[in-house]
C-alpha cells in the first residue's frame, strides 16, 4: 500500500496547508483538535502529521525516508504514542498511565505526540485528568484529539486547542480520490460516492466489500408505505433501518437523492439524469404526482437540516421518525409542508 502524504488528502487544503505551514515554521502548537464524521480523513492527517513533526529532513517533510519517518510508519516510534477507548470510553486509568507516561522527555525525536481516537469518548473524570496535562504541558508533548463531536469536550479543554474541522468531499474530490486510490471501475465508483455522503473512508470500505448492496429495496419498501398511508408501518421500517447513527445518514443520503429524482421526473419524463433507477418506476411516478414542487422543495431543506445536525444530534431516530411522518401527511393531502 503507498504511504499517504498531504498531497494525498483531499478536499481539505486549508486544513492541510495550515499544518504545513506550522511544521515548516516550527510553531507547533502543544494540542490540536481535528474534528469531523467518521472516516473523513482525521486519523490519517494525524498520522501524516505526527511523521512531518519529527521527521529529519530539512526542507521535504515527512520526507517518510529518515529513521523517524520509517519508524513511524512500521508504528514502532517510541515518540508516537496512540489512546484508545477501552469499551465504549477512555477511562481515567488511562489518562493516568499517559500522564506517567510522558512525565519523560521524549526518547529519540524532538516531540512526542500523543494521537487520541475518539477523544469525544473521553470520561468526565478522564476529562479533569487529562485537563491540568494541557494546563500544565510538560517536555514537548503534542496532543491530537480526534473527535466526531468536540463539543462534548469541556470548554477548558476546546479553549487549549486548535481546532481543524474535517469537511465532507463533493463529487468531483470524492471521485478524484477515489482514482488516485487504485479504483477504477466508473460504475462501482458511481455507487460508492452516492452512498458515502461526502466521506471518503466510506466510499473505500464500500468498494472494498464485494458483497456490498445499495439498500434501495429496503428503502423501495419504506417509500411504498409511505404511499400506503400507515403510520405503524413507517415507524416498523424505520425501527429496522435505524440500528445507528450510519444507518440514518445513509436513509437521508438516499432520501435527499429520491426526492432529487422526484423534482426532475416532475420537469421531464427522461430518466438520463435519474440516480435511483433501480426504484420501482411506479412508485417514482405516484411521489412526482402526489407532492407539489414546493413541498419537494421543504423536504429536501429539512432532510438537509437533519443532516448537517446529525452529528451532535443524540436523538436522531425521532428527528428522522419526524420527517418520515411529515411526508406521510403531505403525500396524505392533509395540507402542505408548510402547514403541517
Amino acid at each position: 500500500m503507498a504511504i499517504m502524504d498531504f498531497k494525498d488528502i483531499t478536499g481539505q487544503e486549508v486544513l492541510v496547508q495550515s499544518l504545513q505551514n506550522a511544521v515548516k515554521e516550527n510553531m507547533i502548537a502543544n494540542a490540536y483538535i481535528f474534528d469531523g464524521p467518521a472516516g473523513s480523513g482525521k486519523k490519517t492527517v494525524a498520522d501524516i502529521f505526527a511523521r512531518a513533526i519529527n521527521c529529519k529532513d530539512t526542507y521535504n517533510k515527512p520526507c517518510n525516508l529518515c529513521s523517524s519517518c520509517k519508524k513511524t510508519i512500521a508504528r514502532v516510534n517510541p515518540d508516537i504514542i496512540y489512546i484508545k477507548p477501552t469499551g465504549s470510553s477512555i477511562r481515567i486509568d488511562q489518562i493516568r498511565k499517559l500522564i506517567s507516561d510522558i512525565s519523560r522527555k521524549p526518547y529519540e525525536n524532538p516531540y512526542r505526540v500523543i494521537i487520541v481516537e475518539k477523544a469525544d469518548s473521553l470520561t468526565s473524570d478522564s476529562q479533569d485528568a487529562f485537563l491540568k496535562t494541557l494546563e500544565e504541558p510538560e517536555g514537548n508533548n503534542v496532543f491530537i484529539l480526534l473527535t466526531e463531536n468536540y463539543n462534548t469536550l469541556l470548554p477548558t479543554i476546546i479553549s487549549r486547542c486548535q481546532v481543524y474541522s474535517f469537511r465532507r468531499l463533493n463529487k468531483e474530490n470524492m471521485k478524484n480520490a477515489l482514482i488516485r486510490s487504485g479504483f477504477t471501475d466508473p460504475e462501482e465508483i458511481e455507487i460508492a460516492i452516492e452512498n458515502s455522503n461526502g466521506i471518503i473512508g466510506r466510499a473505500i470500505e464500500i468498494l472494498k466489500d464485494r458483497n456490498f448492496e445499495p439498500k434501495s429495496k429496503v428503502y423501495e419498501e419504506l417509500l411504498a408505505e409511505i404511499l400506503k398511508g400507515s403510520r405503524i408501518k413507517i415507524l416498523d421500517c424505520s425501527e429496522n433501518l435505524l440500528q445507528s447513527k450510519d444507518d440514518g445518514e445513509k436513509l437521508l443520503t438516499f432520501l435527499l437523492s429520491f426526492f432529487r429524482d422526484i423534482l426532475i421526473q416532475k420537469d421531464t419524463d427522461d430518466n438520463e439524469y435519474i440516480i435511483n433507477k433501480s426504484i420501482d418506476a411506479h412508485i417514482m411516478k405516484k411521489y412526482a404526482e402526489n407532492f407539489r414542487e414546493e413541498d419537494v422543495f421543504q423536504i429536501i431543506d429539512s432532510i438537509k437540516q437533519i443532516m448537517t445536525s446529525l452529528d451532535f444530534n443524540v436523538g436522531y431516530k425521532n428527528s428522522i421518525d419526524s420527517l418520515l411522518l411529515r411526508i406521510l401527511e403531505v403525500n396524505n393531502d392533509k395540507g402542505s409542508w408548510s402547514t403541517i
